[in-house]
């Protein structure tokens, strides 16, 4: 007997948990640690999927891209560095803050924010108005996210891409398990990729590497407030995180590396 699953069933149960504490008003309290790693890193991950796109040929300098759930701009820098105009969808107010700044201080005017959920964004008004629509590391945000997906297509006149960790560092899952933090052991990219062939969707599969770099005050933050989504952190918990991460830390800056699985297909 074949056992047919249920892809969109697994997905929504799979990310339930995730999508209910990962709020607006928990990304805002997140913009300022964030906001140091995306630029301590130099926007690693983007630049990583930006020499993706220009390594099959893709990129065009006139290419206007949608970045859905952009942070401080992670993906939105790099690509406004090397395209005409990026749209970033952000609804989290600070980040948004963040990722103007940074822009400001790249000396790029040609990024603009749409300040609202994905699906929020009335899809009509923007429909066929993107080269490239692009989600990277915000997943969980849809548990339908087969519906959203199609809206993202419906305002590409190109290309969608969905990016998303596969492969957690081991030294993170230790840490999470110190803390007692379960975050579960749900595979995002797995469950989704075979959501879209089932879909009829085929996108093309390819990994990248990607190395996060921040401040040691940055990673106490995070890592603090990671704890926090789940329950207050207490002195012992603050205890052992500062010197979890000031252990590890080189020249002040603390640093892990990771993989990433990047799908991306054409509109039809």
């Amino acid at each position: 007997m074949i056992l047919k699953i249920d892809w969109e069933t697994a997905w929504a149960e799979g990310i339930g948990e995730m999508n209910r504490l990962s709020t607006t008003g928990y990304w805002n309290r997140r913009a300022e640690d964030y906001s140091d790693m995306v630029l301590a890193s130099d926007c690693n991950h983007g630049r990583n999927i930006l020499n993706l796109f220009e390594r099959e040929g893709l990129l065009q300098k006139e290419w206007h891209v949608l970045d859905i759930a952009s942070g401080p701009g992670a993906i939105t820098v790099p690509f406004a560095e090397r395209v005409r105009r990026v749209t970033a969808v952000e609804p989290a107010e600070r980040m948004a803050g963040a990722l103007m700044s940074y822009a400001q201080s790249r000396g790029l005017s040609n990024i603009d924010v749409i300040p609202q959920t994905w699906q929020e964004v009335d899809v009509a008004a923007y429909a066929k108005n993107y080269d490239l629509v692009i989600c990277c590391h915000a997943l969980w945000q849809f548990p339908d996210i087969l519906q959203q997906v199609r809206r993202m297509e419906a305002v590409s006149r190109g290309y969608c891409c969905l990016a998303h960790g596969f492969e957690s560092p081991s030294e993170t899952s230790e840490l999470m398990e110190t803390l007692e933090i379960n975050e579960g052991d749900f595979d995002q990219f797995i469950t989704v990729l075979n959501l879209l062939n089932d879909s009829g969707v085929h996108p093309n599969v390819d990994v990248i590497d990607y190395t996060l770099s921040r401040s040691v005050a940055s990673a106490i933050a995070s890592i603090s407030n990671l704890v926090g989504k789940y329950r207050p952190p207490d002195t012992r918990d603050s205890a052992f995180i500062q010197d979890y991460v000031q252990s590890r830390a080189k020249n002040g800056i603390y640093q892990v590396n990771g993989r990433m699985g990047v799908l991306w297909w054409k509109v039809a």
